[in-house]
């Protein structure tokens, strides 16, 4: 074999700079393609996403706080309560359609190759999109207010936002890659997530229960532990961190977004060389 037909093999062999190139490029096209294709055909457009957390928010509220004065003692618990309501709302927009995200991309699977997980992330970014539009927007309208009081302690919420990303990213590659085989999933998911809605101090402030053995065993779960320090962080510094309240447990939860993560990463990379024949 001739020095020239050796160059042009090494040519040809991608490199992972040009491959991890091409997966990032993917996975925007695929992400930006999706938010504007959600809004696409409505009158309202983007305005929806502000409607259905403002609509969840103001039951919530009116429940809660109105009627039961669950947040009576607790400085600033309406935005509290509407932070949250955001928080959760990204959640459940990114695992509800990551789930069948992979099914529905079924004649893309089978008709070129590519990592399938960019599949699912690009969804979870579609959803992630529209979070920090309405965070952003919280903030603008509140802080001027005085309802926001942002501090040094604010510097955590980045961190708590990447622990719940890989909450949600690895919640979502399992799931996706499950409902392949199992369509029972999507139905699991769903009776989950309204136990995960009052399991998770979404509508509650933590501090009710700090005397209670109920606040250390909510505050194992994720997702309420990352919503209570993004309040302390954002919102209400009188608010505790739950590394107060969980002392040395408060590793637990923590653990367990990394574990759902990795979990969710290798059970997706087991089951996707059979994702076309079940599909």
């Amino acid at each position: 074999m001739t020095i020239a037909a050796q160059g042009s093999r090494l040519e040809a062999i991608p490199r992972p700079a040009s491959v991890l190139q091409r997966n990032v490029n993917l996975l925007r096209e695929l992400a930006v393609t999706q938010f504007k294709l959600k809004y696409t055909g409505s009158a309202l457009g983007y305005v929806w996403s502000l409607v259905k957390p403002a609509m969840l928010f103001g039951i919530m509220y009116a429940v809660f706080s109105v009627l039961l004065r669950a947040g009576s003692s607790t400085p600033d618990f309406t935005v509290q309560l509407l932070f949250a309501i955001v928080i959760w709302t990204f959640f459940t927009e990114s695992t509800v359609v990551a789930v069948n995200s992979v099914v529905a991309s079924a004649n893309l699977i089978r008709k070129a190759y590519f990592p399938r997980w960019i599949i699912v992330v690009a969804s979870i970014l579609t959803a992630l999109m529209t979070f920090l539009i309405n965070a952003a927007l919280i903030i603008v309208i509140t802080v001027p207010l005085g309802s926001m009081h942002l501090g040094l302690r604010s510097l955590a919420a980045p961190l708590l936002l990447v622990e719940l990303l890989m909450l949600i990213i690895g919640l979502s590659l399992l799931l996706s890659s499950l409902f392949v085989y199992y369509r029972d999933v999507g139905h699991i998911w769903e009776i989950c997530t309204l136990v995960l809605f009052y399991g998770s101090a979404i509508v509650y402030p933590f501090v009710l229960f700090q005397q209670h053995h109920v606040a250390v065993i909510a505050g194992l779960n994720p997702l309420a532990q990352i919503v209570e320090d993004l309040r302390h962080a954002l919102v209400t510094p009188g608010a505790p961190w739950t590394m107060t309240l969980l002392g040395g447990l408060y590793a637990v939860p923590v653990l367990l977004s990394v574990g759902v993560f990795v979990l969710g990463f290798y059970v997706f990379h087991r089951l996707t060389p059979r994702f076309a024949e079940n599909l």
